[in-house]
């Protein structure tokens, strides 16, 4: 016993038909994840050079600091503003508890 004919065609169009389908939805879901893998990629980019400018900042910043914080500067404005004098050795005495 074999199958009409237009059985044969008609399993063969379906066939054909859920492989074209397949072929189709497969075709946008590759476009979506080439276009997201993009965004990604450029979204990346972007956080990349915003770390570059921040630790450029942060290197501005230790510079500064360690500038403003230097014993030099501190015993010059404390002899300028506060008019702070560096005591002679026999002046200091030194407290045990």
């Amino acid at each position: 016993m074999s199958m009409p004919l237009y059985r044969h065609t008609s399993l063969a169009a379906v066939a054909v038909l859920v492989l074209f389908v397949a072929v189709i939805s497969t075709a946008v879901l590759v476009a979506y994840a080439a276009n997201e893998s993009r965004n990604m990629l450029n979204a990346l980019f972007v956080e990349m050079s915003k770390r570059d400018k921040l630790q450029a900042d942060w290197g501005r910043l230790v510079l500064e600091h360690s500038t403003w914080t230097a014993h030099n500067r501190i015993e010059s404005l404390a002899v300028e503003h506060l008019n702070m004098i560096i005591p002679e050795p026999g002046a200091v005495r030194v407290v045990t508890p």
